[in-house]
């Protein structure tokens, strides 16, 4: 099982400038709860969990126009507390406005930061970037038969189970 530290060097995907550095700080605000990533073999919730993380803690550092801005546990919870989903007991369409959102929230960020996002689509082959956010964006709301909705929402929940709900 690769460290947290590992891990986040691989979601950074050989960048070594603001992703990177937005991947490192996913990993310092995950790693008193998880210093190691279990590569599970059906759903990769740790993994989903860095990748997401990492997007919003990308998102809110350069997408939000604050300059040095460092993000917190604390904030991330807020976040989440704000962006999370209904359960599953609500209506099949308040579910997906709130996913839709949520997809509109972060590609927000992700193009104030500079990212020339598409919307998301079917996964597949021809659906690759060259720019290693764009690309994580790429697996985490993209979808096939594979998971019911984009990964993004996995991502949101088990960050909301790590941070945890904001205290308002």
């Amino acid at each position: 099982m690769p460290t947290i530290w590992e891990y986040a060097d691989q979601v950074a995907a050989g960048d070594n400038g603001y992703w990177l550095a937005a991947t490192r700080r996913a990993a310092i605000l995950l790693a008193p709860t998880h210093p190691v990533i279990a590569l599970p073999r059906r759903v990769p919730v740790h993994q989903v969990l860095v990748q997401t993380t990492s997007l919003v803690v990308y998102g809110r550092t350069y997408g939000t126009r604050v300059a040095d801005h460092v993000v917190s546990g604390p904030e991330l919870a807020a976040w989440v507390t704000e962006h999370g989903l209904p359960g599953p007991e609500a209506a099949p369409g308040n579910i997906a406005a709130a996913v839709r959102r949520l997809l509109d929230t972060v590609a927000g960020m992700l193009r104030t930061a500079g990212h020339q996002v598409p919307d998301p689509g079917l996964r597949s082959l021809h659906r690759h970037s060259l720019d290693p956010v764009v690309q994580q964006w790429h697996d985490l709301t993209d979808v096939d038969d594979s998971f019911p909705g984009p990964l993004l929402c996995l991502g949101v929940a088990a960050m909301s189970d790590t941070f945890g709900p904001a205290i308002v």
